[in-house]
C-alpha cells in the first residue's frame, strides 16, 4: 500500500516498533513506512527503551510477548520514566489476555491495543488516531 507523499497519513511521524519476531517487525515497519512514517526498530525491550530515550519517537508499538525484558516490563519502564511517560504506546499482541494484564497496572493504559494478526488498515487507523490525539492534547505529566 503506497501513498503519494502529500497523502501519506503518517508523514513526518517517528514510530518505534518493538518486537522480537523479525517477520512481525518487518510487516509493521513496511506498513508504517509505506504510510510515510520514519520507523525505528528494536528487537527486545531493553533496546526499545534505549531507542525511546535516544530517539523520542512520536509513537511506540510494543509487542508484549518477548524473551528477556518482556513487553509488560518494558511498558512499566516506559510509563514510569519521566522523560518517556508522554510517548503514546500501542500494544501489539497475539494474546488478548495481555490486555487485562496491562489494564491492571497502576500506570496509565496504552493508547491502543491491536491483536495479531493485524491488518494494515487497522494499524494505520490506530496510529493516526493516537498521533492525532497526541497533537491535540497537552503532554501528560507524571512525577
Amino acid at each position: 500500500m503506497t501513498f503519494p507523499n502529500e497523502a501519506s497519513p503518517l508523514a513526518g511521524s517517528r514510530i518505534l516498533v518493538v518486537d522480537d519476531e523479525e517477520d512481525a517487525r518487518t510487516y509493521l515497519v513496511t506498513v508504517l513506512e509505506d504510510a510515510g512514517a520514519r520507523v525505528i526498530e528494536a528487537a527486545d525491550g531493553d533496546e526499545g527503551i534505549a531507542l525511546a530515550v535516544r530517539e523520542r519517537p512520536d509513537l511506540i508499538t510494543l509487542d508484549l510477548c518477548m524473551p528477556g525484558r518482556d513487553g509488560v516490563a518494558t511498558f512499566d519502564v516506559l510509563r514510569s520514566t519521566a522523560e518517556l511517560a508522554d510517548i503514546p504506546i500501542c500494544v501489539v499482541s497475539g494474546h488478548a489476555e495481555f490486555k487485562q494484564v496491562i489494564a491492571q497496572r497502576s500506570l496509565p493504559p496504552p493508547e491502543g491495543f491491536l491483536e495479531m494478526p493485524i491488518e494494515a488498515q487497522a494499524l494505520l487507523a490506530a496510529a493516526q488516531r493516537i498521533l492525532r490525539a497526541r497533537t491535540a492534547a497537552p503532554a501528560r505529566t507524571r512525577g
